[in-house]
């Protein structure tokens, strides 16, 4: 046995030196075709980075017209004057926008993000987690699961006019809402879209019966990558619906999850709903976004004028000096939390 392996090492290495002859022996006699070779491989990488490069261009130039150039123009403006060259540096902008932030009177910056922290703050603590509910019973494909799909996806399909003119008859006094009050022996004459009071929170609870669209196709879609295994195992040994969602699915689509959530608070300052269907503004409703529109269109009385471009380019810098570290704070936050590989 050892004369043997002796004899085939001895026979691969000599095998290994007449191969290394004949290569370099190949090379002397042929320069040309190596040379050949070795430029093919660069032409081929010159090819696919000019495949990159012309492949990243297009969204580079959109991100240089769209997004920079738009945005640099805005800043500039937040620091201009209300002359009509708006040649003039001013901090005049700053200093109403602060007034009006803390003003509280319709159509101001205060009221308006009030509003919009309340509408922000119902997409988080309400809609959001609703949605996970919602989406776990459909995932269980409860009775009737596929009708109720399509009817928690309707708002997104059906115009949002119709929804807002179906919402408002509902609720008025003489609606079905109305009626079925009567019935309690409750009643009331002025729509809940009529008083300052009630008018918000009325819009508020629109936004909650129309929000669960796309969330719940993008939770569905993470519940439906979980193995089925994971789930019988857990079933065996005796886990609740309760507990399987919150300590089983919730965990696997953390991902699906977290991104959402950072999505948004992307818009923290742009949440709201659709003011100008519903109450134009009126009886306390304005949003920040609703009241940069009034602005710009001149809603709010005043007419269009150079000022109210100012005044909301100033705006928008400053909301965005406040949402973008508190954007990177919830992703950090998001990520300490170490998504379950499946």
């Amino acid at each position: 046995m050892k004369k043997s392996s002796a004899h085939s090492e001895e026979k691969r290495s000599l095998k290994t030196v007449i191969g290394d002859f004949f290569y370099e022996l190949n090379r002397k006699l042929f320069p040309k075709r190596d040379g050949k070779k070795i430029e093919a491989v660069s032409s081929m990488k010159r090819r696919e980075k000019g495949f990159i490069f012309f492949l990243l261009v297009i969204p580079v130039v959109h991100w240089l017209i769209f997004w920079l150039y738009v945005n640099l123009q805005s800043i500039i403006l937040a620091f201009q004057s209300y002359t009509i060259d708006g040649s003039g540096f001013t901090l005049n902008n700053f200093v109403e926008v602060w007034r009006q932030i803390t003003s509280e009177t319709n159509n101001t910056i205060g009221l308006a993000l009030v509003n919009t922290l309340k509408y922000f703050g119902t997409t988080i603590l309400i809609i959001i987690p609703l949605c996970l509910v919602v989406s776990f019973f459909l995932y269980k494909r409860i009775w009737g699961y596929k009708v109720f799909r399509v009817i928690f996806y309707l708002p997104a399909i059906i115009s949002g006019m119709a929804m807002v003119t179906a919402y408002k008859e509902f609720i008025d006094p003489n609606g079905p809402l109305g009626a079925i009050m009567q019935a309690f022996g409750v009643s009331y004459e002025v729509s809940f879209l009529g008083s300052s009071a009630t008018a918000t929170n009325t819009i508020i609870v629109y936004t909650i019966l129309t929000g669960l669209t796309t969330n719940v196709l993008l939770f569905s879609g993470g519940m439906a990558r979980i193995p089925l295994e994971i789930l019988e195992a857990a079933k065996l040994d005796g886990v609740g619906p309760g507990r399987e969602l919150v300590k089983i699915i919730f965990p696997l689509i953390w991902p699906t999850f977290s991104t959402q959530l950072i999505f948004t608070m992307t818009g923290l300052f742009s949440a709201g709903g659709p003011i100008l269907l519903f109450t134009n503004g009126d009886k306390g409703t304005s949003t920040i976004a609703f009241w940069i529109f009034s602005k710009v269109y001149g809603l709010d009385g005043t007419g269009p004028s150079l000022g109210a471009y100012n005044i909301v380019a100033c705006a928008g810098l400053c909301f965005t000096l406040v949402g973008v570290p508190l954007i990177l704070l919830a992703r950090k936050l998001t990520e300490k939390i170490e998504p379950v590989e499946y």
